[in-house]
């Protein structure tokens, strides 16, 4: 029978130590790092790190918005799965499944995350959105943000779609024009993401902010 590890503890000092023994992390500030070691280890791709975006001052602005209230807006229900839900107040909003928003996709003649989008404009303000799955879902908040008052708008967005073609574009624009549109983000651009990889970065926050608050 083969030895290995059981602790979750340990697992996790072992993969810590791991990437940042393999990786130069010096270009990131000390709360960057560990956010950007957590997306590492959920995605087994040590590369991502050459594609992994922080806006300014973007992990001080998410601490200031997990210290409040705030709406948690999923694009699909795996990416909800990924989040450690131990640490947030509310539960995380997902519209994708909704009837009436599958319903309204085909009436459209869109994708059912596009809809989804549509349906979140009562509880963006302020909010934390995390895009794992749909590159679409981020092309239409995008459109809906620009569209909105700054006050209406979110307070981060962690957008990490993999995929191809529209995932990294998607992910190209809004890295573009995330200064513009006044928003805070984490992105990963290129092909490389998924749904572990986003929630992973939510969590690095979320953990960061249980040991603020414990010290």
């Amino acid at each position: 029978m083969a030895k290995y590890e059981k602790n979750p503890l340990k697992i996790r000092k072992k993969y810590t130590q791991f990437v940042s023994d393999e990786l130069n992390l010096a270009h990131l500030s000390e709360l960057e790092q560990k956010v950007a070691i957590q997306m590492v280890q959920a995605s087994g791709d040590l590369s991502i790190l050459e594609s992994l975006r922080f806006s300014e001052d973007v992990i001080d602005k998410a601490l200031e918005i997990l210290d409040d209230d705030f709406e948690l807006l999923c694009d699909a229900e795996n990416v909800i799965c990924g989040v450690k839900q131990k640490y947030l107040k509310e539960e995380p909003i997902c519209l994708i499944k909704k009837a009436s928003v599958i319903s309204q996709a085909k009436s459209n003649k869109q994708t059912r995350s596009m809809t989804a989008i549509d349906a979140w404009k009562p509880y963006l303000s302020g909010s934390i959105i995390l895009i794992g799955n749909e590159p679409t879902a981020l092309f239409r908040l995008l459109e809906i943000i620009k569209e909105c008052d700054e006050e209406d708008r979110p307070a981060l967005i962690i957008a990490a779609p993999a995929g191809f073609v529209d995932a990294s574009n998607a992910k190209q624009e809004l890295w573009k024009k995330h200064q513009k549109l006044k928003v805070s983000c984490i992105t990963l651009l290129g092909s490389a993401g998924g749904s572990d990889v986003t929630a992973a970065a939510l969590n690095a926050l979320l953990r960061i902010q249980s040991g603020l608050r414990k010290g």
